[in-house]
């Protein structure tokens, strides 16, 4: 679930550029929710959820991104404070290098724990063949980001970068 709203991110970014191409560049916070409305609104057609299905599924799926946005922007912070603790020609603070790598190391687990509870609170009101056409949904909707972005953003032996 963590690579569908770092897709998220991407498709924004992809999106911004895209639209610059054919209209004035609407903001970024806009372009996000219209991803995210589109999103939600193909997760209710494709598992067939019931309004009030639909209802408790999109409070959970927009605290869910809220939360993961949180990690994803800590994890952000804790990346360029290790770079600012390695510049060259300045001793790095021991203690800290290693409280940040430690922090970086629990990041994953973080959005292990925020998928699990997540899943835990769908298993409340969706059936078992509900939840795994969602998740084949977000599936399918990182690999076609994925792929957008390999063929957007090539690495320097002309290949596209690889996004876990």
């Amino acid at each position: 679930m963590r690579t569908l709203y770092l897709a998220l991110f991407a498709v924004v970014v992809l999106l911004g550029s895209v639209n610059a191409q054919d209209q004035p560049v609407r903001p970024r916070q806009q372009l996000q929710r219209d991803v995210i409305a589109r999103l939600l609104q193909n997760a209710r057609v494709q598992a067939g959820l019931t309004d009030e299905q639909f209802e408790r599924y999109r409070e959970i799926a927009l605290r869910s991104i809220a939360s993961r946005n949180e990690v994803q922007g800590r994890e952000r912070a804790l990346w360029q404070a290790l770079e600012g603790q390695m510049r060259p020609g300045i001793a790095a603070e021991e203690d800290r290098v290693v409280a940040l790598i430690d922090s970086l190391v629990a990041i994953p687990e973080r959005h292990v724990e925020l998928s699990r509870t997540e899943q835990e609170a769908y298993a409340e009101f969706l059936t078992p063949v509900q939840r795994a056409q969602l998740l084949l949904l977000h599936r399918r909707f990182q690999n076609n980001i994925r792929q957008i972005m390999q063929r957007r953003l090539p690495n320097r032996s002309g290949q596209g970068d690889r996004v876990p």
